[in-house]
C-alpha cells in the first residue's frame, strides 16, 4: 500500500492569496483578456443558412464557448460536458466517459468533429476524453429534436465540437499546468492568416501518473472469478491517496489549413492525431478473468491508443440564393487492450486489437426560393471497417458496413417573428461484410476464418416539424416534434457473447416545447418540457434470451430544462440550471419500472466574479446530480440486487490572475471539499484535485 502526504486545503487558500498579491496589474490583465486569438470555423456547422441568428432553432439547444470551457479548466471535452443542463457524465469500466443526453447514452446520439461523424465503427462512439479542449472554439448540443440534416443516427441528439481557426491578427499561445503525482498539461498554439492563406496548429501533451482518491475513500472487499479457476476475495484497491492503474499519458495535433479566395467561397483541410495510453482502474467489487486462449480480463490497460484523420471542407455561394457546402473525410483507430491476470498488473495474458476506420463524405445546399422561404438539402454516406482479433496470434477478422442519409428540409419565416421547420430524411444501412474467427474449443488455437450472415439492408423514413415565434420584448417560443432512429451497430450485430444479426433500429418521438425570455437588461430565462417515446429499444434484458442483444426495450422519459442567466453588474455572472427526467421502463415482461444511469434530478450552477481594478477572475462551478442506478433486476434475473449510486454535489474553483501584458496565473481546484461519490457503483470519482498554472497569449 502506497503512502503519500496529502495537500490541505489551507494550502490551496495560501497559494490563491500569494497569486492575488505578487502577480497582479490591472490595466495589462484587461488588456489581455480583450484579446481574441482565434475565430470560429463556420465550416464545421453543419446548417449552411446565410442567417446569422437562430431563429429555426425549434430544438433544445445549448452553445458551450471556448470562455465558458476555460472558466472550468476543463482538458478535454468530456471534462466540459459535465457541466451542461441535460447532459450527464458518468466514468466505468475503462475509465472511459459515457455522455447522455435526456438519458440517450453516447452510442445514441451523434458526436461530430466540424460536422463530421467521430466514433469507432464496432461500439459507435470513442473515448471523449482523448478530445482536448485547446483546439475547441465551442461545442453545439442539440437535444432530441435537431434538424435532419445531420444525417443518421442521432436518435436522442448531437454534439458538435466545432474547432478554432486564425484571427486576422497572427497569434501564438502556451499554457503549462502542474498538478499532484507528475501531472502535466502543456498547450501550444499558433495561426496566421496571409491573404487568401491561413492556417491553425495545435498540440497538447498531457500526464498523470495517479488519479487522488477522497480522504474519505474506505477499501472494500472485491472479488476475482476466474473462468476457468474459481473465485479469489481481495482487495481491488489498495485503499492509498491515489487509485491504482489510472495513469495516462496523450500526445494530441490539431493542424488546418485554408484557402478564403473570396467572401463567397473558402475551402480548408484539417488532420488531426491522437495517441494516448492508460490503465483502467479495477471495478472495486467484481473483476472477471478468462485465462484460457484467447484470453480476456476485467483488469486491463490501454497500452495504445491512437485517432488519426483527415478532413476536406468546401464552400461556395453558387449566387445569391444558393449555397453548397461538402465535406470529404477519413479517420482511423486502433487500440490495443492489454489482459492481466492479476490486481498487480504483472502478469499479461493476452494483446486484443481493434483495427476501424471510416470514410465518406456529405454534401449540403441551402437554396433561398424567396426572402420568406428557403430550402434546405443533405447527402450523407459513409462506410465502416471494423477489424479485431483476440489476441496477437489470431488473424483479423473484418466487418464492413454503409450508412447513408439523404435529407431535405424546408424553412419558412413570416414577418421575421414566426418561423416553421419541415424536414424528412431517409436513412439506410447495409452490412457488406462480417467474418468471425474459429478457434478450438480447448486450446483456443486457430482453425479457420468463416463468414456471417448478413442481414438485408435496413432503412427508416424520419420526419420531424418545429416552430418558433418571437414577439418584440425578445421573448421567443418554440415547439417541435421528431421521429429519430438509430441503427444498430456492428458490435450489437456481431458480438460473439451476445450478437444478433436480426437487429432493427431503436426508435423514438421526441417532442418538446419550450419558451425563453430576457428581462431587462440583466436576467434571461428559459423553460423547456421534453418528452422521448422509446420503442425497440437494444437490450440483453429480453425474457427467454439471456445476455443476447435483442430490440426489447421500450422506454419514456419525461421531464423539463428550465435555466436562468443573471447579470446584475458589468462583473458578476451567475447562471443556473435544473433539469428534471423521468425516465420509466415500459417493456413487457419488465420486473420494475425503473431504468439504469438516468439521474432524475440535476442542477447546474456557474457563477463568475472579476476584481475590480486588480482584474482577478474567480470561477466558481457546482453540480448536483440525484442518485441512479447502476443495475437492477431483469425478467432473465430477477434475483439481481439493486445497485444504486449516491446522489452528489461536487463543487469547483477557478483563480485567475494576469499579470504583465499577455500572461495571467491560475489555480483550479476540482471537488473542492474532497467528497466521496461514485457515479457508476465500483468507480469511484476522483478526490479533490488542483492544478497550477501559467498561459500567455499574443
Amino acid at each position: 500500500m502506497r503512502h503519500e502526504v496529502a495537500i490541505e486545503c489551507t494550502d490551496f487558500l495560501w497559494i490563491m492569496a500569494l497569486l492575488s498579491i505578487l502577480l497582479s496589474s490591472p490595466s495589462h490583465g484587461e488588456e489581455a483578456q480583450d484579446h481574441k486569438e482565434f475565430k470560429v470555423y463556420t465550416l464545421g456547422e453543419v446548417v449552411v443558412s446565410a442567417k446569422k441568428e437562430h431563429e429555426d432553432d425549434t430544438a433544445i439547444s445549448y452553445e458551450l464557448t471556448a470562455e465558458q470551457i476555460e472558466a472550468t479548466n476543463s482538458h478535454s471535452v468530456a471534462q466540459a460536458l459535465r457541466y451542461v443542463p441535460g447532459l450527464n457524465v458518468l466514468v466505468g469500466r475503462k475509465s472511459e466517459p459515457d455522455v447522455s443526453i435526456h438519458g440517450f447514452d453516447q452510442s445514441q446520439i451523434q458526436v461530430l468533429i466540424d460536422g463530421v461523424p467521430y466514433y469507432e465503427t464496432n461500439f459507435g462512439k470513442l473515448d471523449l476524453n482523448q478530445i482536448t479542449t485547446a483546439n475547441v472554439s465551442k461545442i453545439v448540443i442539440e437535444k432530441g429534436n435537431q434538424s435532419v440534416l445531420y444525417g443518421a443516427n442521432g436518435e436522442g441528439g448531437v454534439i458538435n465540437i466545432i474547432t478554432k481557426k486564425p484571427s486576422e491578427k497572427p497569434s501564438f499561445a502556451a499554457k503549462l499546468e502542474v498538478g499532484e503525482k507528475n501531472a502535466q498539461v502543456f498547450t501550444v498554439s499558433h495561426g496566421m492568416k496571409k491573404g487568401i492563406l491561413n492556417y491553425w496548429l495545435s498540440y497538447t501533451y498531457r500526464n498523470s501518473d495517479a488519479t487522488r482518491l477522497s480522504k474519505d475513500f474506505e477499501p472494500r472487499l472485491g472479488t476475482i472469478t476466474y473462468r476457468p479457476g474459481g473465485t479469489v476475495t481481495t482487495y481491488l484497491e489498495d485503499g492509498g491517496h491515489f487509485r491504482d492503474n489510472s495513469d495516462y499519458k496523450s500526445h494530441s495535433l490539431w493542424a488546418k489549413l485554408g484557402v478564403e479566395p473570396s467572401e463567397d467561397s473558402e475551402y480548408y483541410a484539417n488532420f488531426h492525431y491522437v495517441a494516448s495510453k492508460k490503465g483502467f482502474p479495477s471495478n472495486l467489487d467484481t473483476a472477471r478473468v478468462f485465462p484460457s486462449k484467447p484470453a480476456f480480463s476485467y483488469l486491463g490497460r490501454m497500452q495504445r491508443y491512437d485517432d488519426w484523420g483527415v478532413d476536406l471542407s468546401g464552400s461556395n455561394n453558387i449566387s445569391e440564393r444558393l449555397t453548397l457546402k461538402g465535406k470529404l473525410f477519413y479517420h482511423n483507430h486502433v487500440d490495443d487492450y492489454a489482459s492481466y491476470y492479476d490486481v498487480d498488473y504483472t502478469d499479461k495474458i493476452a494483446v486484443s486489437r481493434y483495427k476501424d476506420y471510416l470514410i465518406g463524405g456529405m454534401l449540403l445546399s441551402d437554396y433561398m426560393l424567396t426572402e420568406w422561404n428557403s430550402i434546405r438539402m443533405a447527402v450523407h454516406y459513409r462506410g465502416d471497417s471494423h477489424k479485431e482479433r483476440d489476441d496477437d496470434y489470431l488473424p483479423f477478422a473484418e466487418s464492413f458496413s454503409y450508412t447513408g442519409s439523404i435529407a431535405l428540409e424546408n424553412v419558412f419565416t413570416y414577418v421575421d417573428n414566426l418561423t416553421i421547420v419541415a424536414g424528412i430524411s431517409y436513412d439506410w444501412f447495409k452490412v457488406d461484410k462480417a467474418e468471425k474467427n474459429v478457434t478450438d474449443r480447448f486450446t483456443g488455437d486457430f482453425l479457420r476464418q468463416e463468414s456471417q450472415e448478413v442481414p438485408d439492408t435496413q432503412d427508416e423514413f424520419n420526419p420531424m416539424i418545429g416552430i418558433t415565434y418571437s414577439f418584440s420584448d425578445s421573448t421567443r417560443i418554440f415547439a417541435s416534434v421528431a421521429r429519430k432512429t438509430r441503427f444498430p451497430t456492428l458490435g450489437q450485430l456481431y458480438s460473439s457473447r451476445s450478437g444478433n444479426v436480426n437487429l432493427k433500429a431503436e426508435k423514438s418521438i421526441n417532442y418538446t416545447v419550450g419558451i425563453s425570455t430576457q428581462l431587462g437588461k440583466t436576467l434571461q430565462l428559459e423553460f423547456a418540457p421534453f418528452h422521448h417515446d422509446i420503442s425497440d429499444r437494444i437490450s440483453r434484458d429480453a425474457p427467454h434470451v439471456a445476455g443476447t442483444y435483442q430490440n426489447y426495450a421500450k422506454v419514456k422519459m419525461t421531464g423539463f430544462e428550465v435555466s436562468a442567466c443573471f447579470r446584475p453588474f458589468k462583473d458578476v455572472s451567475l447562471k443556473a440550471a435544473y433539469t428534471y427526467n423521468n425516465a420509466r421502463d415500459r417493456s413487457d415482461g419488465r420486473v420494475t419500472d425503473k431504468v439504469a444511469d438516468i439521474p432524475k434530478h440535476k442542477v447546474d450552477v456557474a457563477a463568475k466574479y472579476t476584481i475590480p481594478r486588480l482584474g482577478t477572475n474567480l470561477d466558481l462551478n457546482m453540480t448536483y446530480v440525484s442518485s441512479t442506478y447502476s443495475e437492477l433486476p431483469t425478467p432473465t434475473k430477477p434475483d439481481t440486487p439493486v445497485l444504486e449510486a449516491d446522489s452528489y454535489t461536487v463543487f469547483d474553483a477557478k483563480i485567475t490572475q494576469p499579470f504583465m501584458k499577455h500572461t495571467e496565473a491560475f489555480l483550479s481546484i476540482n471537488n473542492i471539499f474532497d467528497k466521496y461519490y461514485e457515479p457508476q457503483s465500483g468507480y469511484p470519482a476522483p478526490g479533490r484535485t488542483f492544478w497550477l498554472g501559467i498561459s500567455a497569449k499574443y
